[in-house]
Parts: structure tokens; C-alpha cells; sequence
């Protein structure tokens, strides 16, 4: 739809920014990464979460959906990447990795908020100036149990499916993962398979991105106190 369409175009202006902000951390930049081309499969990363600073992410202040993502938003403590939704304004946060990666599987531990009106979200995505390539895994935050799983290429949409998860997403900590390869995406919760897509399939690295937010085409009431999507682990490749 054209609010999402607007809500990328905002994204590819702010991805490289923050990969570069990122990238002045203390974990290493491979310089063919930074290519929005293909790339090879990365080495596997385990990030837990557990430094006092987001070393090799990012997080950055700009509008998306109804508000903002906001980098004050974001916070560690307890080995947990804190995503905070603000209370009385429509603002959320973001965060994503210094580098892009190519295929292999990526994987999110998380806890998403209850708050109806907003989505959290671990995802892929290029970030490059015009149509991006991306994979997503997105949840409402509304009690419905509604996962949505979509991939773009060319900042065209290529699949889209609706699911409904078998558990309350934001009872407790939930396993996320996305299988990339030349001719499959695959997303499993927990272990099970529950989608995968054979064409349509993206093929340019994209950066590890997760966020919670409003999207405009969603409608809910602010929040009287703030909501947090907790992510206590990351895993990209392996």
C-alpha cells in the first residue's frame, strides 16, 4: 500500500546513515558487505546483549509511521535490547547492524509489547537510495497472535501471508528466524516452519534490522505508559 511504500522510501534515507554511525563501533566493517550487491554468507555472530553499549549497531532518531523511532528509545540492562513505545506520543525505536549481510539464517530471541496500533518487527533490509530488497518478519502488537511475513525486491512487494502464532507473543521470549537462500525464504517460529516463499526471492545483502513503531495504516490509542519489545539475542548466520 502506499503508506508502507512512503514508510521505506523514509527508511533507505536513514539505513545508510545509521549502518555508518554503527560502523564506528567496535566490531569490524568487511568492506564488501557495504555493497549492496549479493553477498556471500556471513560469519556467524551471536549477539546477546549483554556490553553497556550497542557495539556494531546502530540506533537513530527519525520519522516512521505515525511518529517517530527514536534512539533514547532504545536501552540495555538485564542482557536485553530494550525497544521502548512511548507513552503519550506515537514513537517508537529501532536498531540495525553496521554492516549488510547475504544469505544464511538470521535469528531473533524476543518478547514483543501489548499495544494495539503498532508492530514489532526483526527483519532484512538493503537500504540503498530507490527500491530495496527485504525480508520481513513483523507481529502486531494488538493480542491477535498475527505474524506477517513479506519479502520485496526492487522495493516491490513479491509475497505477503498472514499467520496466526500458536503461543501470545508477549507472554515470553520467542525464537524468530529467517532462512535466506538463491531460491527459498523460509521463517520458522520456535523450530516449526511456518512459511516459506520460492520466488520473489531478494538477492542483494541487506543490514539485520528490528524495530517496534505505528504504522498509519494501523489505528490504536497512545500509550499511558510505555510498552517494551525485548530482544535477548541475535544470531546471524550458522
Amino acid at each position: 500500500m502506499k503508506s508502507q511504500l512512503t514508510h521505506r522510501a523514509t527508511r533507505a534515507a536513514t539505513a545508510v546513515a545509521l549502518a555508518l554511525a554503527a560502523a564506528c563501533s567496535d566490531m569490524a566493517t568487511d568492506p564488501a558487505s557495504e555493497d549492496p550487491t549479493l553477498a556471500s554468507a556471513p560469519q556467524p555472530i551471536t549477539e546477546e546483549f549483554d556490553g553497556a553499549t550497542l557495539a556494531g549497531w546502530g540506533a537513530d532518531t527519525h520519522p516512521l509511521g505515525r511518529g517517530s523511532v527514536r534512539s533514547t528509545n532504545v536501552s540495555l540492562g538485564g542482557g536485553l535490547a530494550s525497544l521502548a513505545l512511548s507513552a503519550g506520543a506515537y514513537d517508537g525505536a529501532e536498531i540495525i547492524t553496521a554492516a549488510r549481510h547475504g544469505t544464511g539464517a538470521y535469528e531473533a530471541r524476543m518478547r514483543t509489547p501489548q499495544a494495539p496500533g503498532s508492530v514489532s518487527a526483526f527483519f532484512l533490509y538493503q537500504g540503498v537510495a530507490g527500491g530495496n530488497d527485504e525480508i520481513d518478519i513483523e507481529i502486531f502488537n494488538d493480542g491477535t497472535r498475527r505474524i506477517m511475513f513479506t519479502t520485496w525486491v526492487g522495493g516491490r512487494e513479491t509475497n505477503n501471508v498472514i499467520r496466526t502464532l500458536p503461543f501470545d507473543p508477549a507472554a515470553a521470549l520467542h525464537d524468530y528466524r529467517i532462512e535466506w537462500s538463491s531460491k527459498v525464504v523460509r521463517f520458522r517460529v520456535d523450530g516449526v516452519v511456518m512459511q516459506e516463499f520460492k520466488r520473489g526471492i531478494p538477492k542483494r545483502a541487506m543490514f539485520v534490522m528490528a524495530n517496534t513503531w505505528w504504522p498509519t495504516w494501523l489505528s490504536g490509542p497512545l500509550l499511558a505508559t510505555p510498552r517494551t519489545f525485548e530482544i535477548d539475542r541475535i544470531r546471524i548466520g550458522g
